[in-house]
């Protein structure tokens, strides 16, 4: 029979390397009505504003609330069209994420990126469909104020009401951390400034517009 400390030392080991290797390898997740758990998500605000915003389901997607009687152009700099969720448990890096979205008028449903399960989004990268093209921004915070930077443009045309299969892959190699975004058979890489985490956390978010969301996809790559 095991000591009480020996007991004790294991109980300890675990509690210390057992978070380090949760993490999902696969996750395919339809939000279809009553096909997704809520609870395996978290809601998360921008910094930039005290508003969160709610997410509408319909019979085959998610959409992002928006208030009545506000216009499509009012709704570009609203930030009660934002809404942002993170799946709470982790990916790696080598792995590709994928979600089906689509936008009514302009833009910008999004693949968002964190290091960090909060309800206020802190560090985060965002790859963002519009209908110009595809965005990675870099959202920091620089003496304590949010800020951001735009890591990469692909310039090219998306139509509002079009279902879009937007991807992302992170990585990291001899020359540096890299984010490859791809829509629609176009895709860019970019590097990411500071590097990027191997364990972190990933979702998506709907802002500047009504944006619909059918799914979100996540799986490992095979190594470069």
């Amino acid at each position: 029979m095991r000591s009480r400390s020996g007991i004790a030392s294991i109980l300890f080991f675990l509690s210390i390397f057992m978070p380090m290797t949760a993490f999902c390898e696969e996750v395919c997740v339809s939000f279809a009505r009553g096909a997704w758990d809520a609870e395996e998500w978290l809601t998360v605000r921008s910094p930039r504003w005290e508003v969160t915003g709610e997410w509408e389901q319909n019979d085959d997607c998610i959409s992002n609330r928006i208030p009545p009687g506000m216009t499509p152009e009012e709704q570009l700099s609203s930030p009660e069209t934002y809404v942002s969720m993170l799946y709470k448990t982790p990916f790696q890096q080598d792995s590709v994420f994928s979600t089906r979205c689509a936008f009514d008028h302009r833009m910008a449903p999004l693949l968002v990126f964190s290091r960090e399960l909060v309800p206020v989004h802190r560090e985060h990268l965002e790859v963002v469909l519009f209908d110009r093209g595809l965005n990675l921004w870099h959202h920091y915070f620089k003496d304590g104020n949010p800020s951001w930077k735009k890591l990469g443009f692909l310039e090219t045309q998306f139509s509002p009401g079009v279902v879009y299969d937007l991807s992302a892959e992170i990585f990291t190699n001899e020359d540096g951390t890299f984010l490859t975004m791809s829509c629609d058979g176009k895709s860019l890489t970019c590097p990411i400034d500071g590097g990027w985490p191997n364990v972190f956390y990933a979702g998506i978010t709907a802002c500047e517009g009504r944006n619909r969301f059918y799914d979100f996809r996540a799986k490992p790559i095979p190594s470069r």
